[in-house]
Formats: C-alpha cells, structure tokens, sequence
C-alpha cells in the first residue's frame, strides 16, 4: 500500500508539472506599456524594406534595410527577450548596441537620417520568432522618444503565439508559491502534533522540495543562454532571490534526511532555514517580477495546488482528524 501511495504522489506530481515545463513561459518579462514611460513615436520614424511577416527556413540569414528619421538619432535592435521581442534568440549583426547618426553603420551621410543593413541568422529550431528594431532620441537623459518596428519570422510553419494562459509573468511564481504552501502548512501541521501529523509533514515538504527542484531545472532548461541568466534588474536582488533559493534546496534536502534518520534536532534546524530562504526568496522574486493573475491562472493554481497535495496526503489528513479510521 506505501509503496501505490508514493507512485502516486509522484504521479499527481510529475503531470502538472509537465504540463508547466511544456506550456509555461519562462521568460520573465519586465516590459510596461511604452507609453507609460515613452512618448511613441515622438517625432521619429523608423521603416524596415523586408515583409513585416516572414516564413523562413532554420538558419537562414536575412539582409535587410532599415531606414530611421529624427534628431539626435540612434537606431537599436536590442539583445533581449520579452513578451514582445525574442531578438535575443536570433544572431543580430551588425551589433546589438545602439547605432548613431553619421557613424560607421550609418549608410545614409545627412543627419537626421539613417539607413542600416542588418543581417540576422535565423535559429535552427522550429518557433516564430519577432525582431524588433527602434529609433530614438539618443540625447535623452530619461528614457528617450522613439518609434520602433516588429518583423515576424516563422520557422517552420510556426504560427504566432496566441493569447493562450500565461501562468503570471513567471511560472516559476506559481512553483514557488505552491511549494512555500505545503513546506508552512507541513510545519504548522507538526508544530501542533508530531506524532500525529509527521507522515503528513514529509509528504507535503516533500512536494515542496521536488516542485522547487522542478522549477530550478526548468528555469535553466527552458533558459540556455547564461549569459541571461543575472542580467535581470536590480542585479543585486536577483542574486540574492538566487542564492536564498540555493540555499533552502540545499537544506531541505538535508532536513529530509535528517528526518528519515529520525535526526529530528537537526532535521528541525535544516527545515526552518529552507523555511525561512524560500520565503525571502519568493518576496523577493515579487520584486523582480510582478504578479499579475487572471481567472485562468486562478483555475489552474488551484487545480495544481489540488493534484500536488494528491489522494494520498488529503487521506492521510482525514485519518489525523479522526474522520477516516484505519481498519
């Protein structure tokens, strides 16, 4: 019976966690509305003299024109990935970087007018892909003026993303809030009755420790690009959201085995410091990346809370309290 239930709950695990790793955006993004920040376009123009929807061939290179206007011009296709961008993902010459007016890029030699030639290397993995390119007033000390244009490259015959669920701006939100669910409401439950709830406390702490594994790994995974990996702002905060997380995997693997060699002292000590790091790794990755939630994501948080919890545990509960006796 021990070893149906663990299969289980490895099960009711293991396919809501697929179904994230899968469909979950990993990218978090950090974009507002431009006109938040921006006046768009502010007195600048920018043009491109290719298709504005693109099927390519994987690992094609595409050579193009980019035409801008304005004063104290510069012309960017930045080195990221957002929500509306995935320029980071294609290979971007001449550079990244911003291009000034009457530099060495620069084709066209009046001021106040740029023409540039790009050249991009499309990946060789199926997926559409969006290029964007801006125009700006590189004179601004805030954020500058600027006009922007977004060409689409289908690899593939990908089409492009709908408005399908995004789980929060980051799924691994959602990991980490379910895992810090289970690993406080294990503790509270073994706070009140040890004896009673210790099978129930490894349960969900267990859960808790694979669900943050899951998250770490997918996070990489789905993010291979290190040099991405502590480019995110306030760099300081990231960091700290990163070892904080390190740390409490750490001793929770730890305090599980303490606690399967009934080391309850130090398996208590380990425990409270996962506690404690994964709690101010979470806030902190609020900081990092804001949450906004829809009903979708309500529906899935729940339906996902639900099956890691899994038959196992609610049995295991409602035999605690009383309410099922074991015959």
């Amino acid at each position: 019976m021990k070893k149906k239930i663990i299969v289980l709950f490895i099960v009711v695990i293991t396919l809501p966690a697929l179904v994230l790793i899968l469909s979950g955006n990993a990218y978090p993004s950090y974009e507002t509305p431009h006109e938040t920040c921006h006046t768009v376009p502010g007195g600048y123009s920018i043009s491109a003299d290719i298709d504005l929807m693109n099927s390519v061939n994987a690992s094609d290179v595409i050579v193009f024109n980019v035409t801008a206007t304005g004063t104290d011009l510069f012309v960017q296709a930045p080195n990221e990935i957002t929500s509306i961008m995935q320029n980071g993902q294609l290979n971007i010459l001449p550079t990244t970087n911003k291009i000034l007016d009457q530099s060495g890029e620069d084709k066209d030699p009046n001021p106040n007018v740029m023409i540039v030639t790009f050249n991009i290397t499309i990946p060789d993995a199926k997926g559409f892909y969006y290029l964007f390119i801006l125009a700006g007033d590189n004179s601004a000390a805030g954020p500058p003026d600027f006009d922007y244009v977004k060409i689409a490259f289908s690899v593939g015959g990908a089409t492009p993303p709908g408005p399908g669920f995004q789980l929060f701006d980051h799924f691994g939100t959602i990991f980490g809030g379910i895992a810090l669910i289970l690993l406080t409401l294990g503790t509270i439950l073994v706070l009140i009755n040890e004896n009673k709830f210790v099978k129930i406390h490894g349960y969900l702490s267990g859960g808790a420790w694979i669900l943050t594994l899951t998250n770490v790994i997918s996070l990489i995974a789905l993010n291979l690009d290190p040099s991405q990996w502590f480019t995110f702002e306030p760099v300081g905060v990231h960091i700290s959201h990163i070892i904080l997380g390190a740390v409490g995997l750490l001793t929770g693997l730890f305090s599980m085995l303490f606690g399967i060699a009934a080391e309850r002292k130090y398996a208590k000590l380990t425990g409270y410091i996962t506690l404690v790091c994964w709690w101010a790794a979470f806030f902190l990755g609020i900081l990092l990346v804001p949450i906004t939630i829809g009903v979708v994501e309500v529906i899935l948080l729940v339906f996902l809370g639900i099956s890691v919890i899994g038959v196992p545990i609610l049995w295991e509960i409602l035999r605690a309290l009383g309410i099922i006796v074991k015959k």
